[in-house]
């Protein structure tokens, strides 16, 4: 039997982990023979992958939310170039948006929530309607690492080569977020990390699994082994937060101090969780950057946004990693429903007390299951639409354009600690001037 899975297009780019993992699952589990391949559409054009996908059995179609019309597409050009072919779409976007593909004749499968254990029911013929949909896997230790042998690995590497003279991959200590964001769906939905079922044309959710961590001591495993695989000189934490408890992020410093991995990396870091002893270890397990989400300078918005963490909280995570060496990366979201031109100016007084070393501006977009998404946003072009090119969110008091104004006003102030993707996206026209499908065409 022949797979292929296809991440759609989105014109910035790192390794699908997600598709990595489902892959090696399958691959697994399955037990007759299974020939897997997997592609991806920031390097592969439409016609390219129905080349590439010729005499698959099945094709898997993965994305977020901005990448929802590019699957869609695609579905349509699979069932009229190869009618015969069964289709599968999963991950953020299609879970988060359900019914734009119940209701597609191009879609024959729609996994929501973890795909693993719904892909292999596919493949073995026990899915028995188009929504498949299983409890997350308890046990992520059970889970095999990620497929890096059905995908060219490479082609992800040498862009971080390119744009950051280093070799650049990510690993995952964990699943999920514990915490209650209202700006992300991890946060206001309770991440995808559950099982659903259509009762009465309505999709209704079980209790979601908000957060599963890996192994210690399998994590590092990964780190080296891929570490002497690929040559890597940096590892990316592909979580949403690597310390969502201090004993977690501990025993993954020990766990690479006594292996030895002596590479550097970072991780996103949650403020209020940030303190000596982690920074200690951090640095003795080689971890160089520390990315932390700073969102507002404003109390109330810290409030209105449900995130858990204060100014205050944030004043003490970046002196105290500056203490220690660590390079602080963070993120100014702007456009929540309170911001005003005064919340914008505490914002920036934070910045300028906290220094980062680099920094990213975006503006809210109302995702699907974020507390600010409405079903009329179903109409929405999306594949125009991410938090760094967002033409249609406004807050309270200013609207989108103004937003946008500050945006642009922010970026060049600070445009010597700009974040790498908001430096590439400047050249090619931030916050809108630009939309997403030609931003792909200049890169």
């Amino acid at each position: 039997m022949k797979v292929s899975f296809v991440r759609a297009r989105y014109p910035s780019v790192w390794e699908p982990t997600n598709l990595m993992y489902v892959s090696a699952f399958v691959k697994d589990r399955y037990k007759g023979n299974l020939d897997v391949q997997i592609l991806d559409g920031f390097f592969d054009s439409d016609e390219q992958i129905l080349n590439k996908i010729s005499g698959s059995d099945y094709v898997g179609f993965s994305g977020t939310t901005p990448q929802v019309p590019h699957i869609k597409q695609l579905s349509k050009l699979v069932k009229k170039e190869y009618p015969s072919m069964k289709t599968i779409v999963g991950g953020y976007g299609p879970s988060l948006q359900p019914f734009t593909f119940l209701n597609d004749p191009t879609i024959d499968y729609l996994v929501v929530g973890e795909g693993e254990q719904s892909m292999l029911d596919i493949l073995n013929g026990t899915a028995t309607q188009k929504l498949v949909s299983n409890q997350p896997i308890m046990d992520v230790d059970s889970i095999p690492n990620p497929d890096r042998d059905s995908i060219d690995l490479n082609r992800y590497i040498s862009i971080a080569e390119k744009d950051e003279g280093r070799r650049v991959t990510s690993i995952m200590t964990e699943r999920g977020c514990a915490f209650g964001c209202t700006f992300c769906a991890e946060g206001e939905f309770g991440t995808i990390w559950r099982k659903a079922d259509l009762s009465n044309k309505k999709l209704e959710y079980e209790r979601a699994v908000r957060l599963r961590q890996r192994s210690a001591k399998l994590v590092v495993e990964e780190m080296l082994e891929v570490r002497d695989r690929f040559n890597i000189t940096f590892f990316k934490m592909n979580d949403a937060e690597t310390n969502p408890s201090k004993p977690h992020f501990i025993r993954l410093c020990k766990e690479m101090i006594e292996q030895e991995v002596n590479v550097p990396w970072g991780c996103n870091m949650r403020c209020d969780k940030v303190d000596d002893e982690m920074c200690a270890l951090a640095v003795k397990a080689h971890c160089e950057e520390f990315w932390m989400g700073l969102e507002s300078g404003s109390p109330e918005i810290h409030r209105d946004i449900n995130k858990g963490t204060t100014v205050e909280m944030i004043k003490k995570a970046f002196d105290v990693s500056k203490k220690y060496g660590i390079k602080r990366r963070t993120y100014a979201l702007l456009g929540t429903p309170l911001e005003s031109y005064e919340t914008i100016k505490q914002t920036e007084e934070l910045i300028d007390y906290v220094d980062p070393e680099i920094i990213g501006f975006s503006i809210l977009a109302p995702y699907p299951g974020t507390a600010y998404w409405k079903p009329e946003y179903d109409e929405l072009d999306w594949s125009q639409i991410d938090e760094f090119s967002n033409t249609t969110w406004s807050s309270n008091n200013l609207t989108n354009q103004e937003l946008r104004r500050e945006q642009s006003r922010l970026i060049e102030k600070y445009s010597d600690k700009l974040a790498p993707i908001i430096r590439k996206k400047q050249k090619l026209g931030i916050g809108g001037s630009q939309t997403l499908d030609s931003m792909m065409g200049a890169m």
